[in-house]
């Protein structure tokens, strides 16, 4: 019979949050590393979504690196409130580049372009919920501190 208790035990809170992070780290973490490995498409999508004219390829190893720092840092949890925050902003960001690609979402590949809701979604409860994800490098060095 299942408990109705409505309150979450904190040790599977931190490893709900935990598995969140990681994987948002892995969907972000893939997005920046295309800035290496295909820098023409950073490139397509700053000028085409954000009228960005003057975006070259050699600006897509430095947002690509300060990205990839941002990932980094996110998915150890350091600096919980700074770098959640930061990766919301980085999501929201593409979310908001892909709005015409969302009105024309009965066509691939647009159509994908609607799991960055959901994702975006999963970015601000892990937001909001973020002191209590425990699971982190803040947590460890706070907990070494007293």
């Amino acid at each position: 019979m299942p408990n109705h208790n409505l309150s979450l035990c904190p040790k599977r809170l931190a490893y709900g949050l935990l598995i969140l992070r990681v994987t948002l780290a892995l969907f972000l973490g893939l997005w920046a590393s295309l800035k290496f490995f295909r820098p023409e498409w950073m490139v397509n999508v700053f000028r085409g979504s954000y009228g960005l004219e003057f975006i070259t390829q050699d600006y897509s190893f430095a947002v690509g690196s300060v990205q990839m720092l941002i990932v980094v840092l996110f998915v150890i949890g350091y600096k919980q409130t700074v770098f959640y925050a930061l990766m919301l902003a980085m999501h929201l960001v593409g979310t908001f580049g892909a709005i015409p690609g969302f009105l024309n979402f009965t066509n691939y590949p647009n159509n994908l372009l609607l799991t960055s809701i959901p994702t975006l979604g999963a970015f601000a409860v892990l937001f909001l919920l973020r002191h209590h994800d425990l699971l982190t490098l803040d947590h460890f060095i706070k907990k070494q501190r007293s």
